[in-house]
């Protein structure tokens, strides 16, 4: 895109336009002007992630704006840009508020009304660009193409364009249409991730199928609904043309043995996520909560000419620069650790017995630095004390078969003292609080009644979880829950250390995976696809957030109304949000920012004083990533 001028010299905007007219109208006698004397604007716009064409509701992309001046020689000043945001067939953005801006010239703006973006004021000296960043999160629900478009608007007098065809730019984004959760898929494990909009992906992982990242809440009616894991796995691909190489032509089948997430605390940012596969690469890493993955090298991994590589399972523990240390088991009884948040790994000692020990499930003390345990498939439980430089078989007392069994899950108690370690076993589960010298067996209650009136004893434990709050004592703030193979999903309550087991829900089906997620139990199975219920929690230990928060996103009414000069403005959050809210004048001109930043769950007040401000109607409007509310108050003097 190009705007053409030229200066002569430029002290002030009316000397400037001044000179510009007296160069036209000599241009107009003597023809054109030295090349030397021009100024070109270009214009681009494109996104800056990938995959940069295709996109989900939910999802959050970057887009980039840059505004060059191409000539050698002469300044462009006071340009504007004028970026008109796209919008569906019933007139609504498809996108929330922008976040994230980063601006290097000029005053940026944003009006939520007109759905449109504004730079004004720049700027640029000869050969310089100006850059502008945002993200967005896709609100909309309705399948389509929308065209952004961004465009120079309203050039100075002085600044002469002698060609307005590429005075503007597009970019074209498609929004997909989610599916439903597969019925008959094998989940192999569940968790929630954060994205930069923080609003929380639901990220499950198959037995032999896609990993399947969910659409946020508040999207659709009806049930969460779904989009495949693609970009940057191993999937089948198909000739690009010649010369062009490969392209990846769907979503890949994989046997996901675990996903580990590492909350980002940063609003604005997403949470990481990796994902820990049976084959191909064996690790991979997402930023961007599942939409596109990256491998993670493991220095090692592949040996005796064996290129086959197998990740099992994946735990965080304190320590290292980060204040937290990474550990990743895989075959042949290897342990890895990471002190960069995953980026680079190395291996430590094996578990003593090769491929015979391979550690199925990995624990970190969350309170003593390097001290991890492992579980098997049939040898027990291992520990180590410096960081999986050791590795010593525990004791393993109290656990069938000398310790010799399957350790499916390896959980540690939020509130417990001494520390208590769970473990999801193919005998029942047990716990233990002397770093699994001894152990104590918590199975009773893990059964079924058949039709026939016959009960079975059902201990086959494949997870277990703790969800918040316990309503059946006031002494411990956590439930239990478990998930058993042919039996469904079992809960303590209580004391849960002398309580019994109490059925929940899924009777006869084999459970695999538990999440708890903000009031809601996710539930995987082998076969019969993944179930939800709603179980008066609010949250889990890993998500830190309070037990008591609103059912929905709402914004109340001033009081008082009429005010003189103040008054006080309540909303309530269902989850933790970025957060704007701003009162407005009846032309649509903000007056006052109240709000602007990342806000915890929960009830909030805000006052708002209007002094100096003239008697009238004011609006006041509250806004997150995905919704929108609006409000009219009275200032009366």
């Amino acid at each position: 895109m190009k705007v053409s001028a030229y200066h002569m010299y430029a002290p002030s905007r009316w000397s400037r336009g001044y000179l510009a007219v007296f160069a036209l109208a000599l241009a107009s006698l003597i023809g054109a002007l030295p090349a030397q004397a021009q100024t070109a604007v270009d214009l681009v716009i494109g996104k800056g992630n990938s995959p940069d064409l295709v996109i989900y509701p939910g999802d959050v992309t970057t887009y980039t704006v840059t505004l060059t001046n191409s000539s050698t020689t002469v300044a462009a000043d006071d340009l504007d840009i004028f970026d008109d945001l796209p919008e569906d067939h019933l007139g609504n953005s498809i996108f929330g508020v922008p976040f994230n801006v980063m601006n290097t010239h000029g005053n940026y703006s944003y009006d939520a009304g007109a759905n449109t973006i504004t730079v004004a004021d720049i700027d640029l000296a000869p050969g310089e660009m100006m850059t502008l960043m945002y993200d967005v999160a896709v609100i909309t629900p309705f399948e389509g193409d929308y065209t952004n478009v961004a465009s120079v608007i309203n050039p100075p007098a002085w600044v002469f364009d002698p060609d307005l065809s590429n005075n503007t730019t597009s970019y074209l984004l498609t929004v997909l249409e989610p599916l439903k959760f597969p019925a008959k898929s094998a989940v192999s494990t569940l968790v929630a991730c954060q994205n930069e909009a923080d609003q929380f992906h639901i990220i499950a992982g198959q037995m032999n199928g896609p990993i399947l990242r969910s659409v946020p809440e508040g999207f659709f009616l009806g049930g969460r609904r779904w989009s495949q894991s693609s970009v940057g796995l191993p999937g089948p691909v198909s000739p690009n043309g010649p010369g062009m190489g490969n392209i990846q032509t769907g979503a890949p089948n994989l046997v996901v043995n675990d996903l580990f997430v590492v909350r980002n605390e940063t609003s604005g940012v997403a949470d990481v996520v990796f994902a820990a596969v049976w084959g191909y690469d064996g690790l991979y890493r997402t930023e961007d909560c599942g939409r596109t993955w990256s491998v993670v090298d493991f220095p090692g991994m592949a040996q005796y000419g064996d290129p086959f590589k197998i990740v099992y399972a994946i735990t965080r523990g304190p320590g290292g620069p980060l204040g937290y240390i990474l550990y990743a088991s895989a075959d042949r009884g290897r342990v890895f650790r990471s002190l960069d948040g995953g980026l680079t790994w190395d291996m430590t000692m094996s578990l003593p017995g090769g491929s015979s020990d391979t550690p199925w499930a990995l624990a970190a003390d969350p309170n003593v630095p390097g001290l991890l345990f492992a579980g098997t498939f049939g040898n027990g439980l291992f520990i180590s004390r410096d960081y999986g430089e050791f590795w010593e078989r525990t004791g393993n007392n109290g656990i069938p078969g000398e310790g010799g069994l399957h350790i499916f899950d390896l959980e540690f108690d939020p509130e417990k003292m001494p520390q208590t370690l769970w473990a999801a076993t193919a005998q029942g589960v047990f716990f233990t609080q002397d770093e699994g010298y001894s152990w104590a067996e918590q199975s009773d209650g893990l059964e079924i009644t058949g039709n026939n009136g016959v009960t079975f004893v059902t201990k086959e434990a494949r997870a277990i979880a703790f969800a918040k709050p316990n309503n059946g004592t006031a002494l411990l703030d956590y439930s239990l829950y478990t998930a058993i193979w042919g039996a469904g999903i079992f809960r303590l309550e209580g004391d849960r250390y002398y309580t019994n087991w109490d059925p929940v829900l899924l009777r006869n089906m084999d459970t695999t995976a538990l999440l708890i997620h903000n009031g809601t139990l996710l539930v995987g199975t082998n076969g019969q696809g993944m179930h939800e219920v709603n179980i008066t929690a609010s949250s889990t230990a890993s998500e830190g957030e309070t037990a008591e928060l609103p059912e929905g996103f709402s914004l109340q009414q001033n009081y008082p109304n009429p005010f003189n000069p103040s008054t006080s403005i309540s909303f309530d959050l269902p989850a933790a949000s970025a957060v704007r809210l701003s009162v407005f004048d009846v032309l649509g001109r903000e007056v006052a920012v109240l709000v602007s930043g990342k806000m915890t769950a929960g009830n909030h007040a805000v006052s708002f004083d209007a002094t100096g401000m003239q008697s009238g109607m004011y609006i006041y409007r509250l806004e997150t990533a995905n919704q929108t509310m609006t409000k009219s108050m009275v200032l009366m003097k």
